[in-house]
């Protein structure tokens, strides 16, 4: 995408700490490689509702309903490895329609 936006990225598990850390990090080693500046905060499950207005995007350890009005996209993959490249390109779609907004 190699645009100049900093997109702020909520990575949620349930504790909002070993999982969402992990996430985190290959995600945001995989968005650098694409030239894609993203701030990630870990976030517990419990406590997303009362912060989700501060992201562009959620990335989950499970599913979530979209509810938040903010886009979501479950990330099982970037833990496996199984299937990471296709969960990636669903976030960079994902961004691209918050940067087009």
């Amino acid at each position: 995408m190699n645009d100049t936006k900093k997109y702020k990225i909520a990575s949620v598990c349930g504790s909002g700490y070993a999982t969402s850390g992990w996430i985190a990090t290959k995600l945001k080693d995989a968005l650098k490689e694409r030239d894609i500046e993203a701030e990630i905060t870990e976030v517990k499950v419990m406590d997303l509702a009362m912060v989700v207005e501060n992201f562009d995007l959620i990335v989950s350890a499970s599913v979530l309903n979209d509810i938040y009005g903010v886009p979501v996209v479950a990330s099982s993959s970037i833990i496996t490895g199984i299937g990471f490249e296709e969960t990636l390109e669903e976030i960079i779609h994902k961004l691209k329609e918050v940067k087009d907004k």
